[in-house]
């Protein structure tokens, strides 16, 4: 009875969280009208009526012939909710992504706002993480649409940026391929001096262990490897989610299941 009560629990949180989606008054309202008819939405003006349109078009098409969704959604105001958990809550509610596949990406742009408080995120949906890491959607942040988007040219940074959504979805090259573009070389530095900074720190940990214990250097190793595998066992069964909202869908989406995937920036 006990272990029913605690499967429970979750499932009566997650259907509180998803009516507490469908009535936050800040969250737009699913439309009406199938996913293959329209996939960009702007509650902010970003995109002339050409633009949206052509970039629609290609939208709907990759959604009739693949499955996948990718939204793109326009906002001028996040409520005061982290835009990780706002596109969350759209991909959850709206039900991205094909029924049984959760094959959905949101793309949320809140364009208003002071220099730096300017947002965008990319959220996947769980059909779609492994194909598109986060990893792989701050690269297309950082490469595709902030420098883009500084510079005023919104259509470009979408149109390319959907380009790579599209092309990893269907598996035309895979995110290693395109996470090793375009990295540019303070990168390489900053990785560097983080590798340098834990191996100081490992080794000076090491050796103290060592003097402490007793041992030599590499037998101390072994034990603290030991020893954070035991803490790995007993810890390593939590998991968890980053705010969202559960369920949903309407009429011709179906899917929606978002559990944390993606990345963002500001401009």
């Amino acid at each position: 009875m006990r272990f029913r009560a605690l499967l429970i629990v979750p499932a009566l949180c997650a259907a509180v969280l998803h009516l507490g989606a469908q009535d936050d008054p800040c969250l737009p309202k699913a439309p009406d009208r199938a996913p293959q008819d329209r996939l960009v939405f702007q509650l902010a003006p970003l995109l002339n009526e050409s633009e949206q349109e052509r970039l629609d078009r290609k939208l709907t098409r990759f959604a009739q012939e693949t499955s996948n969704r990718i939204l793109v959604l326009v906002v001028d105001t996040l409520c005061g909710y982290p835009e990780s958990d706002y596109a969350f809550a759209i991909g959850e509610a709206w039900g991205i992504g094909a029924k049984g596949f959760d094959n959905g990406v949101v793309v949320l742009i809140k364009p208003t706002g002071p220099p730096g408080q300017r947002k965008v995120f990319i959220a996947t949906g769980y059909g779609l993480e492994g194909a598109i890491p986060d990893l792989t959607c701050k690269r297309i942040v950082d490469n595709e649409l902030i420098p883009r988007f500084k510079q005023g040219e919104y259509y470009a940074g979408l149109d390319k940026a959907t380009d790579v959504l599209m092309g990893l979805a269907k598996g035309e090259f895979d995110h290693t391929s395109y996470d090793s573009r375009k990295v540019p070389w303070p990168v390489f530095v900053v990785l560097a001096l983080v590798i340098l900074v834990i191996v100081l720190s490992l080794r000076s940990g090491v050796n103290r262990y060592a003097r402490t214990n007793d041992v030599d250097f590499w037998t101390a190793l072994w034990l603290m490897n030991q020893a954070g595998r035991r803490h790995s066992g007993r810890w390593g069964g939590f998991t968890g989610g980053s705010g969202g909202w559960g369920g949903g869908g309407f009429g011709g989406f179906g899917g929606g299941s978002f559990g944390g995937g993606g990345a963002g920036g500001s401009w």
